[in-house]
């Protein structure tokens, strides 16, 4: 019996990073083609027969960059070398002002059927901020033709907590997300990531982030208010109107189950070991033209590291963690291995053991940093 498995496609490319994220991209988009060429030797060079993949994730960068034939060449490679589910889940991620045409019509056709539009804002201030190259008439457009091109499961990346930002500005980003009736809507908080442009310029005294307690107040309001619009809180940044609309892909990552990454930077997971890439797209394409695998660095995992992944991710999910499964893994009791941790957090209202399973409510979700640390201090 071939076991579920999820892919990863990283993506590389963009027309122009924006100010706040870290992840690797490009800006060449002449190296598209040999691109694609290189991730079908990659998915050659690796043997998945004895699994059937379940989830396929487009990540980048910006997938929509490629064209839709290029698409359907990649979508092609992974039927040729692996099993898929006939419930095959397949992501996109695309960026308003990427998606002319009948661009979306064209990768529906092609089995996407999943789309995660990274909108990030309907204020063109904001957008000008974050550094994206889409207007909001872009960002409308985009989920218009999105519908008419029949995607039924559709996602919308929305971004808040940037400087000076007021409760009612977030609220006119979510009303105007919701009045599209989307599936699933995916809100994260503005990060300053390291050496990215919007930090350099927060240290060079250009920015003031929001305060901590101004942006607690918007995650604390954007729970309650999806939630009174019949939408599911089920990660600490995510949100589904049923059930069969959550991200089945990420939600492989939160539960620690293994995965495949293909393209530059891409990362995998075995159970025990994680390996990733190169991050250099031109590095990526050279191994695979001589026939070589990508990986940059492998790690094997210790007892302790596996234990605090899981910690982690699974107490991101409003699910939280599976206490037996846990268990099994530490090879002690769960209060044996925290000892009054879990009680401390049940103290202060922030959650508890239901049904087998140790989670957050929404006001420890607040806090969720501090109490991971309180777990992992007893594991390491």
């Amino acid at each position: 019996m071939s076991e579920p498995h999820g892919l990863y496609v990283h993506v590389p490319f963009c027309v122009k990073k924006c100010a706040y994220c870290d992840f690797y991209s490009t800006s060449d988009l002449t190296l598209t083609n040999s691109f694609v060429a290189a991730l079908l030797k990659e998915m050659k060079l690796r043997s998945f027969k004895d699994r059937c993949i379940d989830t396929i994730y487009f990540g980048g960068g910006t997938p929509s960059v490629l064209t839709a034939r290029q698409m359907e060449r990649i979508l092609s490679g992974i039927h040729d070398f692996a099993p898929v589910s006939p419930l095959l889940e397949v992501t996109m991620e695309v960026n308003p002002g990427t998606v002319g045409g009948t661009y979306l019509a064209d990768v529906y056709s092609l089995g996407v059927n999943r789309l995660n539009i990274g909108v990030q804002s309907f204020g063109d201030e904001k957008l000008k901020f974050l550094g994206r190259i889409h207007n909001s008439e872009d960002a409308v457009k985009a989920l218009e033709d999105a519908r008419r091109a029949g995607f039924e499961n559709i996602g919308l990346d929305l971004m808040f907590g940037v400087p000076h930002e007021m409760p009612e500005q977030w609220r006119k980003d979510m009303d105007t997300a919701f009045s599209f009736l989307p599936e699933h809507l995916s809100c994260y908080m503005l990060t300053y990531e390291p050496d990215t442009p919007l930090d350099n310029t927060r240290r060079a005294g250009g920015v003031i982030p929001l305060e901590d307690e101004k942006v607690a107040d918007l995650f604390t309001f954007t729970s309650r208010y999806a939630g009174q619009l019949g939408y599911d809180h089920y990660e600490v940044s995510n949100f589904a109107k049923k059930k069969s609309c959550q991200s089945r892909h990420n939600k492989k990552y939160w539960s620690g189950v293994p995965y495949t990454g293909f393209g530059p930077a891409a990362h995998s997971f075995d159970g025990t070991t994680r390996f990733w890439n190169h991050r250099d797209v031109i590095k990526y394409i050279h191994h695979l033209e001589k026939a070589e695998l990508p990986v940059l660095e492998q790690e094997f995992l210790t007892r302790e590291q596996v234990l605090m992944e899981r910690v982690m991710l699974g107490l991101r999910t409003f699910e939280g963690l599976d206490i037996s499964a846990f268990e099994q893994i530490a090879g002690q009791p769960f209060e044996q291995q925290f000892q009054a941790v879990p009680g401390r957090v049940e103290e202060l209202g922030w959650g508890g053991i239901s049904q087998g399973r140790f989670s957050l409510n929404l006001g420890g979700m607040v806090y969720l940093d501090t109490v991971v640390e309180w777990f992992v201090e007893k594991i390491v």
